[in-house]
């Protein structure tokens, strides 16, 4: 194969896989918006190409439900390089996050109710009478304080914290997580949603039993299945 022809070649390549990672945006996107865990003006998703550098962002104030594929900002080095729409000013946030994690490739940044409930008051997430909570994400969902929003400061902190969370709340704002693949960062936040609304279902019945302290104990330290275990598989990594 000549020097022209393997260019060609290269380019179809890039080409197809920047279509691919358009394609996965989009369809997460919508996902989130048909759940309603995301609105027109609160939500966005990202998925950066290590090997390109690129790092492909859904739009400003764009319904997530009428994106298209070619709608997508593409952002390399700070600048938007692609896209027929504005990206969104919280790539700043993401970007923090995928280089504290760079075992991830996808960042999800949602308003679910619930997480964002705890968010508004500032508050951890601890709860010991769930075992998806237990298995999925440890002792605790944490909170950063606030940081204000559009700016460099919606970042701060978050390099230290989710460098052993893939799930974290921002204080008066959302919430985000990370993941190798957008379906293993959406999952995380689908999973914790709805342990949240069952606790608060659960609270409105009467009082909450935790799970006796020992047997949380194993399941946080024993069950092959547990965050901890499954950091140990992947050399710290989830």
């Amino acid at each position: 194969m000549t020097a022209k022809a393997q260019k060609e070649k290269d380019v179809v390549i890039l080409e197809h896989k920047e279509t691919e990672i358009k394609k996965e945006i989009v369809f997460y996107a919508k996902l989130m918006d048909e759940k309603g865990l995301v609105n027109t003006l609160e939500g966005n998703l990202s998925i950066l190409d290590r090997e390109t550098g690129k790092l492909y962002i859904t739009p400003s104030g764009t319904r997530k439900r009428f994106l298209k594929e070619d709608m997508i900002a593409v952002v390399k080095d700070g600048e938007q390089i692609g896209g027929t729409a504005k990206k969104s000013s919280e790539f700043l946030l993401h970007e923090a996050a995928l280089k504290a994690r760079p075992d991830c490739n996808a960042v999800a940044h949602i308003h679910a109710p619930y997480l964002t409930a705890y968010a508004y008051c500032g508050k951890n997430i601890s709860l010991k009478c769930s075992t998806t909570f237990a298995l999925v994400y440890g002792e605790e969902i944490p909170c950063l304080p606030y940081g204000e929003a559009g700016t460099v400061h919606i970042a701060d902190g978050i390099e230290d914290v989710i460098r052993h969370h893939d799930l974290i709340l921002l204080g008066n704002h959302g919430v985000v997580s990370v993941g190798k693949t957008m379906e293993d960062a959406i999952k995380i936040i689908e999973a914790a949603e709805e342990v949240l609304k069952i606790y608060h279902i659960t609270k409105e019945i009467g009082s909450v039993k935790n799970i006796p302290e020992d047997q949380w104990k194993s399941l946080v330290e024993n069950h092959p299945g547990s965050i901890k275990n499954r950091k140990k598989q992947t050399g710290g990594r989830k």
